[in-house]
């Protein structure tokens, strides 16, 4: 059984605030994007082969990086201090005045649908905050293509405790007469759910997406087939085998929105291999520079810091995957998580006998109230749960946190991985940026 409270069950507040701003998402040409893992590589992907086309574009991600005016870009770049706070206060203002209720997220989406129709964009690129029908960004009456990235277990108390509730609740951003990509999934059950969703809800095109294939995967050098069964080579810049599959959704949906839509139609493929081969999404199986890295904390480092989000289940799986083909013989793993997440499932999936892990907070996060933190002796005691003979240690603070794993990694070897939320992640860029 879905639970969800009875003041979410509608759209309201946020049609309401947006009716107020005289409907700003009905003038969008929008791209939606739902999905557990995947809704940020493969919007930073399509952001790049449509900039690369010399469209105009906007794009809309939650969680924010760094500071909420991040969440909202145009043509990649992120809306001024200024002017974010300048339309907050208009649309804050609105929604008190008419006693809307809006929340911050439905505050935070009312601003970045009012500022791509204000700056007139070319098409929107929208990712759901969470689930999808009932999420605050679902207030279109079409879009130009419905994505499903890959379905996974994640925000169970909200969606669902089984892979056909969580999937019902993403495609509920799908539209009668529109087209929908699906991207490659782990569950066949989650494969089976969407196409029959899509089928009841009349979209006239489903795409199942097929995975890239490494053609060179030392040098990020993959092969992708197009509807039209042609095949082009692409250069992956983002690490780890998802992003197989996180390009290749984003270049099948480009190869339908050409070929459907006349205003993008000028896509080329020389388009789409300069736009994937230049896209930037950070904090995701990045590696951090041991020289940086050294003169920040300040000792000795001989070895690069590997970070990801890895939030859930799946991302962890897919993150020790990843580690495994590093050849090294332990981890030493700095990890904080927020309040409600299945850490002992993350746990069982990321940790090794061998390996050693740090717990840490993470910091208030601006514009997110209900965002908590679990508090670092409640992860070690779900470490010691799954492990019981692995070495843990609570840090004070990120800066601690360094200092101990890296303390560790200079005596044992190994290697080096902060993980568990965006937001420590978010906190590391933070902590760079004040100690430089």
């Amino acid at each position: 059984m879905i639970q969800i409270h009875q003041s979410e069950q509608r759209l309201e507040r946020i049609n309401s605030l947006l009716a107020l701003l005289n409907n700003p998402h009905k003038r969008l040409s929008v791209i939606h994007i739902a999905g557990t893992n995947g809704k940020g590589s493969v919007s930073a992907y399509l952001d790049s082969i449509l900039i690369q086309s010399g469209h105009k574009t906007g794009r809309f991600n939650s969680p924010h990086f760094l500071e909420p005016h991040d969440s909202i870009k145009i043509n990649g770049f992120p809306i001024s201090q200024e002017d974010f706070k300048k339309e907050n206060e208009f649309i804050t203002d609105i929604n008190l005045k008419n006693n809307v209720g809006a929340s911050s997220f439905e505050i935070l989406t009312a601003i970045a649908l009012y500022w791509f129709d204000k700056r007139q964009i070319d098409i929107a690129i929208i990712e759901v905050g969470m689930g999808g029908r009932l999420d605050a960004t679902n207030v279109f009456d079409n879009v130009l293509l419905s994505i499903i990235t890959l379905i996974g277990m994640d925000h169970e108390m909200f969606l669902g405790d089984n892979i056909e509730s969580i999937a019902k609740e993403k495609a509920g951003i799908m539209k009668a007469n529109g087209n929908v990509v699906v991207a490659p999934q782990i569950e066949k059950e989650a494969v089976d759910t969407l196409k029959k969703c899509a089928d009841e809800i009349g979209c006239t095109k489903t795409i199942l997406v097929e995975s890239a294939k490494w053609e060179q995967e030392e040098t990020g050098l993959a092969l992708i087939k197009l509807l039209d069964h042609s095949i082009i080579r692409i250069n992956i810049p983002l690490s780890g085998n998802i992003q197989l599959e996180n390009s290749a959704t984003a270049i099948i949906a480009i190869d339908l929105l050409r070929t459907t839509e006349k205003k993008f139609a000028n896509i080329t493929n020389e388009h789409i291999i300069n736009g994937i081969s230049s896209t930037k999404w950070p904090g995701r199986l990045q590696w951090i520079d041991a020289f940086k890295l050294s003169n920040v904390i300040k000792m000795p480092i001989a070895s690069n810091l590997l970070i990801d989000g890895a939030h859930n289940p799946q991302a962890a799986k897919a993150l020790r995957t990843f580690v495994n083909r590093q050849n090294k013989n332990k981890v030493h793993w700095i990890f904080a998580a927020t309040k409600g997440k299945n850490i002992i499932k993350i746990f069982e999936l990321l940790l090794k006998d061998e390996d050693s892990l740090i717990a840490v907070s993470f910091s208030k996060v601006e514009g997110m109230p209900w965002i908590n933190c679990y508090d670092p002796n409640e992860i070690i005691e779900y470490t010691k749960n799954v492990k019981k003979n692995i070495n843990t240690f609570v840090a004070e603070d990120i800066k601690e946190a360094l200092i101990h794993a890296y303390s560790k990694y200079n005596k044992e070897g190994g290697l080096v991985v902060l993980c568990g939320s965006l937001y420590l992640i978010a906190d590391l860029f933070k902590f760079f940026q004040i100690n430089d």
